[in-house]
């Protein structure tokens, strides 16, 4: 279990590394003046999409509890943001690249995500030590509290179980 949770840490530190080191490259001054289109575009970034951390916390098969931590990547978008995600928990680890758009002020709006989920020895409804890839969308209709559902297929692993059905609660801070 400490081997597991130590990978899971280690793979959220390089991700946050990454993001953090394509982040700061991004915002090296130059010596020219910024434009007025390129002033136009920083301002015209809804509220609650930054170029930040973002934090969340899920309950659901097959992880049971685990914990987000996500960076949006340095993309330009009007609407909302892309991003890069680790998310270990007690039942195994995901990692995901997917885009996030806020559609009010008060927290609603939706996530879909590429992702990659590997599980350990002991997760919900799910293979042991096996591999899945596929997509998932998760919906916040109010507060960034909402419900997150998936379709993977069996990439690699042990285990006779082909596809895999993933649903969970979510709460993003």
């Amino acid at each position: 279990m400490k081997t597991i949770l130590y990978r899971s840490l280690r793979a959220v530190a390089v991700v946050f590394c990454l993001v953090r080191s394509v982040g700061s490259a991004r915002a090296q001054p130059t010596n020219e003046l910024p434009s007025r289109a390129a002033d136009a575009s920083a301002r015209s970034v809804p509220p609650g999409v930054t170029n930040s951390l973002m934090f969340g916390v899920h309950y659901g098969v097959p992880l049971r509890w685990s914990a987000v931590l996500a960076a949006s990547l340095p993309t330009s978008g009007n609407e909302g943001k892309a991003f890069v995600a680790a998310e270990p928990g007690l039942g195994g680890w995901r990692a995901s690249v997917g885009y996030a758009r806020m559609t009010s002020d008060l927290g609603s709006g939706y996530v879909a995500r590429a992702t990659v989920l590997r599980t350990n020895n002991k997760p919900w409804r799910a293979s042991p030590q096996s591999t899945f890839a596929g997509a998932e969308f998760q919906f916040m209709p109010l507060f960034a509290i909402g419900a997150r559902s998936g379709g993977f297929f069996r990439v690699g692993g042990r285990g006779g179980q082909r596809g895999l059905l993933t649903a969970d609660i979510s709460l993003m801070l």
